[in-house]
């Protein structure tokens, strides 16, 4: 739970900042809109004054101006002017001095009475503040629009703007994609926690069951009597003990509070390997099959988790046992050198092909070849003895024998003794 509880306090930390970066993204592009409008107004103004004071320096410009002005056109020299060359002049005048100031936008232009009851003011309209009192003090402007200025504004943030709408949408999109997986990571941990907890629950009765029936088996003279069955019986008690062991771990322990499995634990490989043979000695037994032990070296001490270490090299052996030979001769080798110790377990099977052997400890692959497709399996084992053997810091590598077997030796670190 706590696990949980801490990934849940992450995502909603990371939804509040994804919120908060949205709002300050949002306020700084609204902020950096109207710094450009506000510059883009103060340009402008700086140009109607330029442009006002060039076109009182224009004589003809100022005649033909002030005859529109007397002849009282509806408050505006546009219609009365526009086909004459004096108000190209005075386009080309306003045109030139607009690009002055860096303003190269399409423009309109007109010179009207803003007092005249007719006159409606368009929004966006640049009036002149000095005009009346050039041009005799006529209560008429010179007015500019500029219907593209929108465009121009957006266009001057354009690239930051689209990079940070793009930012936005993919943060969002991110923080979606994380909370489904996150979602579907949680269902996923319980119905794991649910299988396990059925099953281990499940496990308990038979468990039970075989306990009972293994003592009244050991308890009968005829078993008593015979040193094979008594071996059996007692090989019987030595794995329920272990497997109960197991289940009851299982049971005690929540998978949402299970942390990662720690890897300092000191190990002595060399009694894991006898514990494993000795397990599985039945099984090479009924093969007709034999296994050997030979040791070099003092020490056998290694760093790691016992449980997975006993699981790894079980796999190992247990593959030894499907794969190899008919009966199976397995032959396990311990070195111990100053700083590492090799494990070799090799086998009298058909070994690998070539192109096969830096594959086997890849997940859910199979040798496509030979009579091992006869074997179940999933592919799991050896991809699951080479993640553990490499979070203890070790290394695994097959290689085939000369003439027929596979060798598949470990190589580890060995525990600093002091």
């Amino acid at each position: 739970m706590k696990r949980q509880g801490f990934q849940l306090t992450l995502l909603i930390f990371t939804f509040a900042s994804l919120v908060l970066l949205v709002g300050i993204q949002i306020t700084w592009i609204i902020r950096a809109a109207r710094m450009q409008e506000t510059q883009f107004n103060h340009s402008v103004t700086m140009a109607m004054n330029r442009i006002v004071e060039n076109l009182a320096h224009e004589e003809e410009i100022c005649k033909e101006v002030s005859n529109c002005l007397r002849a009282g056109n509806a408050g505006s020299c546009y219609f009365l002017m526009k086909n004459r060359e004096e108000w190209k002049n005075i386009k080309s005048v306003i045109e030139n001095d607009l690009k002055y100031y860096g303003i190269n936008l399409d423009f309109e232009f007109d010179i009207i009475d803003v007092n005249h009851e007719e006159t409606d003011l368009p929004r966006g309209l640049y009036l002149s503040g000095n005009l009346e009192e050039i041009l005799e003090q006529s209560g008429f402007n010179l007015s500019i629009r500029f219907p593209g200025k929108r465009d121009f504004l957006i266009a001057q943030i354009g690239n930051i703007f689209i990079f940070s709408i793009i930012l936005l949408i993919l943060v969002t999109l991110s923080f979606i994609l994380i909370y489904r997986y996150y979602r579907k990571g949680n269902q996923l941990t319980e119905s794991i926690i649910d299988f396990v907890n059925n099953m281990t629950h499940e496990f308990k009765t038979p468990l039970t069951n075989i306990a009972l029936a293994n003592s009244m088996l050991s308890k009968n003279e005829s078993v008593e009597g015979n040193e094979k069955l008594s071996f059996y019986t007692d090989v019987i008690k030595s794995e329920h003990s272990k497997l109960k062991e197991k289940v009851e771990k299982l049971l005690k322990t929540s998978f949402t509070d299970t942390e990662i499995p720690s890897f300092s634990e000191l190990i002595d490989a060399s009694a894991v390997i006898d514990n494993l043979t000795e397990t599985f000695e039945v099984q090479i037994s009924q093969k007709g099959g034999s296994v050997t032990v030979n040791r070099s070296g003092e020490q056998f001490e290694i760093l790691g988790n016992l449980d997975l270490f006993h699981i790894a090299m079980g796999n190992l052996i247990d593959n030894s046992i499907k794969y190899g030979g008919d009966p199976p001769e397995i032959h396990i080798t311990l070195i111990s050198s100053v700083n590492l110790l090799m494990i070799d377990i090799e086998d009298n099977g058909p070994g690998i092909p070539g192109n096969y052997l830096n594959m086997i400890f890849d997940k859910y692959f199979r040798v496509p070849a030979g009579n091992i497709h006869d074997i179940e399996g999933f592919g799991l084992g050896l991809y699951q003895v080479r993640n553990i053997v490499e979070k203890m810091g070790g290394k695994i590598r097959a290689s085939n024998l000369k003439g027929k077997g596979l060798r598949i030796s470990v190589e580890l670190p060995l525990a600093q003794v002091k």
